[in-house]
């Protein structure tokens, strides 16, 4: 009975705490509602009354004093962060504001005085450095920031965070040599940090001037092995892709690493298109480490380098054209790199690199021979060798494919189901797999069904195919109340896919001419500009283009007709100026373009000219 008479007098006793204090965080919110909305006065007047109340509560007295500051009432913040410090001398952040105050205050000197005691409090200790200095920061007063910074590292048994701080501050003051030595000096202490400080140091190397200051930073230091390393990177950064190249075999072969280094060299170069220096560097290991783990790997890049650099050779002026025809005019210079994965092919035994050389023999087959039943070939031994591979997905995206154009759509359907059910197809292939086999219904006039199909693919914005399941989406709303003539539709969609652009153009053209056909009708002309420009017949694409971009109901594709029209002009008949005003045309007119960033990348290379 006692304990429980002690708990109730307790709570009692607590109760107007509780109370009290529900009060005043109802009151801050309030205050901030104020300060939020402008009314800096009133948020002014309950931020005092909170102090008031608990002054205490740093949360209330920041808050005062960014009201303070807002209003430039600078005396009174002065006033006020004097008299916080009188009461709370070893707080360093309060020393950070005053100075912040006087420097807002064009009072250098003061606010100075101010930081400079703040580094003082509790024996100078190391924190105190990093908390004036972003005071600092925060007011641009770099050269300050630098100097607490360089004296807290000089101070530091690891003086590696001190650096990272340095670092950021001279890359935001352009100077980006003492930054990069920043970062050497980390890597020196923390070899493992590479990647890390690669990541910090990219942030900056766009700026003009960064690479060269940077690369001459790092050379100070290119006797150490991580450094080099680094070097390796900046170099591959500017282009200079011969040092880079001699720079890491000489690592590799002192750090006996048996090629990885060049490996990885290798790959990096080949993502950045610089194929010759990747096929270099993959020759170097299948010519000095052929006992490597990765010299089968190696043979593999080989043989892409040797792809790409046929695939950059043999670049057409068709690349622009929404659609392709297929040109095997050039096809016979790719011999010589079949020759080479087939001889790979003979040599090798893990399943997982057979199945990659057999995916790039059946898309060179597939892509540069049209030879549709070779390359079904070698994507089916793909399918028969593991169902777990990581080929799996895409080779029967690729089979898919191959079926339309033969006219099986049951087997591209099935084909389809079996990359999209995979558990080793990534995600955008498997957004590619629905969309295709949406397609498929499409052209089976199975019209609700295709639209159940790409429900997901409409709203997930972020995957390759949206737009193209957003515009199918369109296009069967939109003709459905007239059946007939969307059966015809997909039809000649389907003979465009197939390659068939005479028939597809010759049903696009008549039911373009169809004005009962609602705005499908605006599609269809659309499309069958589209086959035009594959035939190379400009003049008529033209002046169906320009049609359409002034017909106000085409609504949503004015831009998309606009921007191939640009198109033709700069990459069919060479029109440079006329190209120009219509991508100019897009920027002003239509700000929220899928075609926008295009039309200014478009505008750029224009004017270079």
């Amino acid at each position: 009975m006692k304990k429980l008479i002690n708990i109730l007098i307790l709570l009692a006793f607590l109760s107007p705490l509780v109370f009290s204090q529900t009060s005043l965080n109802n009151k801050y919110r309030l205050a901030k509602t104020y300060e939020q909305n402008g009314e800096l006065q009133k948020a002014k007047s309950i931020y005092k009354e909170l102090v008031t109340a608990q002054p205490f509560n740093i949360q209330y007295a920041n808050s005062l004093n960014g009201i303070y500051m807002k209003l430039k009432e600078y005396d009174n913040s002065v006033k006020f962060l004097t008299e916080r410090i009188a009461a709370n001398p070893n707080d360093v952040s309060l020393y950070g504001m005053l100075g912040s105050t006087y420097y807002l205050m064009g009072n250098g000197k003061k606010a100075v005085e101010a930081w400079n005691k703040g580094i003082k409090v509790n024996n100078n200790s190391l924190i105190n450095y990093t908390i004036i200095s972003n005071f600092t920061i925060q007011n641009r007063a770099f050269e300050y920031a630098i100097k607490y910074l360089k004296e807290g590292k000089e101070k530091a048994d690891n003086p590696t965070q001190f650096s990272y701080q340095l670092a950021q501050v001279y890359s935001i003051t352009m100077d980006f040599g003492n930054a990069t030595d920043e970062y050497c000096q980390v890597l020196l202490k923390q070899p493992k940090q590479l990647d890390y400080v690669k990541r910090r140091i990219q942030t900056y190397l766009s700026a003009p001037g960064a690479v060269e200051q940077s690369i001459a930073a790092a050379k100070k230091y290119s006797d150490n092995n991580t450094i080099q390393e680094l070097l390796v990177f900046l170099y591959m950064q500017d282009n200079q892709y011969d040092n880079a190249y001699n720079l890491i075999v000489d690592l590799d072969t002192k750090l006996k690493r048996q090629g990885v280094l060049v490996y990885n060299f290798a790959n990096d170069a080949f993502y950045g298109n610089e194929f010759a220096a990747s096929k270099r560097a993959f020759e170097f290991i299948i010519k000095n480490h052929p006992k490597s783990p990765l010299f089968t790997n190696s043979q593999i890049g080989y043989a892409k380098t040797l792809e790409a650099e046929l695939d950059n050779l043999l670049v057409s002026n068709q690349e622009w054209k929404p659609i392709k025809a297929i040109d095997t005019t050039g096809a016979y210079k790719y011999y010589p790199v079949l020759k080479t994965y087939n001889k790979i092919l003979q040599k090798i035994k893990r399943t997982e690199a057979v199945n990659e050389v057999l995916y790039r023999i059946g898309l060179i087959k597939l892509n540069r021979f049209d030879d549709l039943d070779g390359a079904a070939a070698d994507f089916t031994k793909i399918l028969k060798n593991s169902t777990l591979s990581q080929f799996y997905g895409i080779a029967n995206l690729r089979l898919a494919d191959i079926s339309i154009r033969k006219g099986k759509l049951e087997d591209a359907k099935n084909h389809l189901i079996n990359s999209f059910s995979s558990v080793k197809t990534p995600k955008d292939l498997k957004s590619e797999a629905k969309y295709k086999l949406a397609l498929i219904q499409f052209w089976n006039s199975q019209f609700d069904r295709s639209l159940k199909t790409i429900s997901d693919l409409t709203k997930d914005l972020s995957n390759n195919n949206a737009n193209d399941a957003i515009e199918l989406s369109i296009i069967i709303n939109m003709g459905k109340r007239d059946s007939l003539n969307l059966v015809k539709f997909a039809e000649a969609d389907l003979l465009t896919w197939q390659k068939n652009f005479t028939k597809a153009g010759e049903i696009f053209r008549n039911l373009g001419g169809n004005e009962n056909f609602y705005l499908l009708n605006n599609i269809s002309q659309f499309k069958y500009a589209e086959i035009l420009i594959v035939e190379d017949d400009y003049p008529v694409a033209i002046e169906i283009l320009k049609e359409l971009s002034e017909k106000e109901k085409l609504n949503i594709f004015t831009d998309k007709s606009l921007f191939l029209l640009a198109q033709v002009y700069e990459y069919g008949i060479s029109d440079k100026k006329s190209a120009l005003s219509i991508y100019e045309n897009i920027l002003e007119h239509y700000p929220n373009s899928l075609y926008l960033d295009k039309a200014r990348e478009s505008i750029k290379r224009l004017q270079t000219i």
